[in-house]
């Protein structure tokens, strides 16, 4: 799984008496309780439902134990808790702690449990829902357990054995993470700029990626742009610029391109975009019509939308590029700078220089 940076969420648990900070092997006696902070319910072999009513700690929990999972009716209950054993090293938690107890108790058939996360604290860390891991405590230790199901805000999952459950994220390690610029074609600044001839507040677009355990997530943001002005993002196979970010005049296009996002700046000259797919040292497009062997896009550019944008900085408009869903767009806005030393685009990140040139490895 990939990793990201750390957000605890912890839930505002107002529990006295019904919250307890032990987990598996604990002795301490813990009495029946009484308020919406606690679930509890006697479910036999004919199986049984608990849910969290709306409002309380509890909100958005539910147990289903099937059928013949039980073999003699017994006291479930769910309540919050807070236990000391401290998570997986790389585990960041995203949801409240909660106890199903009896602990330690085995389900012959496993139960299906839904617990909450704080979709904020999953964002915040460049996840998304459907990468939200159950942790399960069980003897002692955390297990990392994956979701059969997910919806906006919550995950499902199986559990075999009773004990203390939450819900997290992979946080990501400095490998994982890869941020980068663009860079500006210098032809068309002043048609991208929301503020021409001011050096000091140029436009500018950072890439933040995050190396997932399918795919990889990538948010693009920029700042001061021409509010109004629509672009089309692409991966692309090579810069037209060189790795200071002057035009290269050996280099007359992009070569291969994969259309990848719109992108629009708003009031404030701002510009967003996510992405989710295949990017980091693995992106890379095929065509077995022709002769033409796998070729990665380790680039990442855009372009005006719309060939008008540019004609006052002495683009053609009647000899539009193809980069955008029509067709018919204008000149490269920016794009990523090759590495000095490897030439490959940011989108590698582990370049193998045992070849020349150097290659991406994998």
């Amino acid at each position: 799984m990939k990793t990201v940076r750390a957000g605890w969420f912890l839930a505002a648990l107002s529990v006295t008496a019904a919250c307890s900070s032990y987990g598996s092997g604990a002795t301490a006696q813990k009495p029946p309780q009484a308020n919406a902070n606690v679930l509890q319910s006697t479910i036999g072999p004919e199986g049984g439902v608990l849910s969290g009513a709306a409002g309380t700690a509890l909100e958005g929990v539910k147990l289903v134990i099937p059928p013949n999972a039980l073999a003699a009716a017994t006291m479930i209950q769910i309540q919050p808790v807070a236990s000391a054993v401290p998570l997986p090293a790389s585990a960041l938690r995203v949801g409240p702690q909660l106890e199903i107890a009896p602990a330690g108790t085995q389900l012959a058939i496993p139960a299906q449990v839904t617990v909450p996360f704080d979709d904020g604290a999953v964002s915040a860390n460049d996840r998304f829902g459907d990468e939200v891991e159950a942790l399960v405590l069980s003897q002692g230790q955390w297990a990392q357990t994956r979701q059969s199901d997910s919806a906006a805000g919550s995950l499902t999952f199986n559990l075999s054995r009773l004990d203390v459950v939450s819900a997290g994220i992979e946080s990501a390690g400095s490998s994982d993470r890869v941020q980068f610029d663009l860079h500006i074609n210098p032809r068309f600044a002043t048609c991208l700029a929301q503020f021409p001839g001011d050096n000091t507040r140029l436009p500018s677009a950072t890439a933040t990626l995050v190396r997932g355990e399918l795919n990889d997530s990538l948010e693009l943001r920029g700042r001061n742009i021409k509010p109004g002005l629509k672009f089309d993002l692409f991966t692309v196979e090579r810069s037209t610029l060189k790795s200071d970010g002057t035009p290269d005049a050996t280099i007359p296009n992009v070569g291969f391109a994969w259309y990848q996002s719109e992108l629009e700046a708003n009031d404030d000259g701002r510009v967003r975009a996510a992405i989710r797919t295949i990017l980091l040292d693995e992106i890379f497009g095929v065509d077995q019509a022709v002769p033409l062997a796998p070729v990665n896009t380790f680039h990442l550019g855009f372009w005006f939308d719309d060939p008008q944008d540019a004609a006052a900085c002495g683009f053609n408009p009647l000899a539009p590029t193809p980069f955008n869903g029509k067709h018919h767009a204008g000149p490269l806005a920016m794009i990523t700078v090759p590495d000095a030393t490897t030439a490959l685009g940011p989108l590698c990140t582990h370049p193998d220089t045992s070849t020349v040139p150097a290659r991406c490895g994998l």
